[in-house]
């Protein structure tokens, strides 16, 4: 517990979808990531992936539940001070590039504003330094600074996002579907990278994606959420060796095989449920860190 660098502790995010009517997007979800740890959090499209990255960071205002940062709770009011440190020392790589940076700025402006806000104290020289030299680790040269986003390609534009985050030295990253966008040649490039700046800075991140391959690829510990509900967590290692929740197995037997014959002869597995299955229960310990959301539908 000392060790983790956020601790997330039955969130609940709810929208109203009417006046009678709520959406539970996010349904008591429970994880930690320690500090320097890469936390890799998948599940299909519309499970409550990005709701979960967007409530921590406050894009959204949590309706139920904990979220402790650094030993401080920072889901519910925040002061002047406490909203600061938040903005400073938490960033975020969107999905969507091009929607995530501003189209009327120049590269050069997009990556120095973080410094603007925080690092006031910072002359413009030094600024542009930083600017040049984040670029530069980014893999991005010095000519950028005075394009505009539209004028970069996907990956491109990728990696300025990854710039405006980094020059921050955030103790956290939430990485949100960063290289779903991307080319599989482009998004090779773009975890690589991801990994050697975090290991350069000690970071720790939150890892948000569909792709069960690259997250085994990047993650030490995966949470698996499924309609709101993390319904498997554990180190990546043991969830791979042992997948217990069929939710879990039926997203490893999706996972492409290398092996052309193995791949023919695959016998994929489909898992139905609602989110009401899932309301009410408990994680059940396995040992070693591996916890699975007990149901009484399913043996464990």
């Amino acid at each position: 517990m000392a060790n983790n660098i956020l601790e997330v502790q039955h969130l609940k995010q709810y929208f109203p979808a009417s006046s009678k009517k709520l959406v539970k997007a996010v349904d008591d979800v429970s994880f930690s990531i320690a500090s320097g740890e890469t936390f890799g959090l998948v599940g299909e499209s519309g499970s409550g992936k990005t709701t979960i990255g967007r409530s921590i960071i406050r894009l959204y205002k949590p309706t139920a539940g904990t979220v402790t940062f650094e030993g401080e709770q920072i889901a519910g009011s925040l002061n002047k001070a406490q909203a600061a440190k938040l903005r400073k020392d938490i960033q975020m790589i969107f999905q969507d590039p091009m929607s995530a940076l501003n189209p009327r700025k120049k590269v050069g402006e997009i990556v120095r504003l973080g410094l603007d806000i925080h690092y006031p104290q910072l002359d413009k020289t030094e600024k542009l330094t930083r600017v040049r030299k984040m670029l530069k680790v980014v893999g991005l040269d010095s000519s950028f600074i005075n394009r505009y986003p539209q004028e970069l390609s996907g990956g491109q534009r990728q990696r300025v996002g990854i710039a405006r985050v980094v020059i921050m030295h955030p103790r956290l990253i939430i990485a949100d579907e960063a290289i779903s966008a991307l080319d599989v040649s482009v998004q090779a490039q773009v975890v690589n990278l991801l990994q050697s700046i975090q290991k350069e800075s000690g970071s720790a991140m939150l890892f948000i994606a569909h792709d069960l391959a690259m997250v085994k690829h990047l993650s030490s510990h995966i949470g698996v959420i499924h309609l709101g509900h993390i319904v498997e967590t554990g180190p990546t290692a043991e969830l791979f060796a042992n997948p217990v929740h069929p939710y879990t197995q039926s997203l490893l037997t999706a996972i492409p095989s290398t092996n052309p014959l193995a791949e023919q002869n695959k016998q994929l597995t489909d898992y139905q449920a609602n989110r009401q299955q899932y309301e009410h229960k408990a994680m059940k310990d396995l040992g070693q860190g591996h916890l699975v959301l007990a149901d009484g539908s399913w043996p464990i």
